[in-house]
């Protein structure tokens, strides 16, 4: 099957763009590993040497969470260009606010809501409200129940340490792969509705 032009540019547009957050976080958690590699070879294990330290563990923290930030705001950024390009006859989910607008959207290219994969996007955008509205910080939520349940589960890659919500790079790896496994479905949805 070949793909038409606007899915050719739509999967290449798609994959360059996240692939560009996932190296980028790379670059940077990798200069933070030379730095604190090198600190730890110093001789000097001074106060200083311990503030830069704890300074390059707090900037890989908040480097998870810019980038979760980063690679969500580039899903809502796909989602709506998808309903755009391909389903404008479709509305939005009144009521709703981020991802979970589009709804109607994604189940009308393919995606079965009933699977994890849309729970999932469900439940990074309650971890995505929690640090854009409460800076991570779950008692400021109206309900912290919520993110104190994703975070329990065995293999959710989040914690709450301090009343924050703390992102691991497993939770990252999980949000990229599924991000990739819903454009993939969506895309490939398109296409056959093309070539009935």
């Amino acid at each position: 099957m070949v793909l038409n032009n606007k899915n050719q540019l739509m999967q290449w547009a798609s994959t360059h763009n996240l692939n560009w957050l996932i190296g980028f976080h790379n670059s940077v958690r990798g200069l933070f590993k030379d730095q604190l590699q090198n600190l730890g070879k110093c001789e000097n294990k001074d106060k200083e040497n311990q503030l830069h330290r704890s300074a390059l563990y707090d900037y890989d923290r908040l480097l998870h969470i810019n980038t979760f930030l980063m690679m969500y705001s580039f899903l809502e950024e796909w989602l709506y260009h998808c309903w755009k390009t391909y389903v404008p006859n479709i509305d939005l989910v009144v009521g709703e606010g981020s991802i979970g607008r589009f709804r109607d959207v994604v189940k009308q290219l393919g995606v079965d809501l009933s699977l994890k994969l849309w729970q999932d996007f469900k439940n990074d955008e309650e971890v995505r409200n929690c640090l854009l509205h409460a800076n991570g910080r779950i008692s400021l939520l109206k309900d912290s129940q919520k993110i104190r349940t994703i975070s329990e589960k065995k293999s959710s890659g989040l914690k709450i340490v301090k009343d924050r919500v703390e992102i691991s790079s497993k939770y990252l790896q999980r949000f990229n792969e599924n991000i990739s496994n819903m454009m993939d479905i969506m895309i490939k949805q398109d296409e056959q509705s093309i070539n009935r």
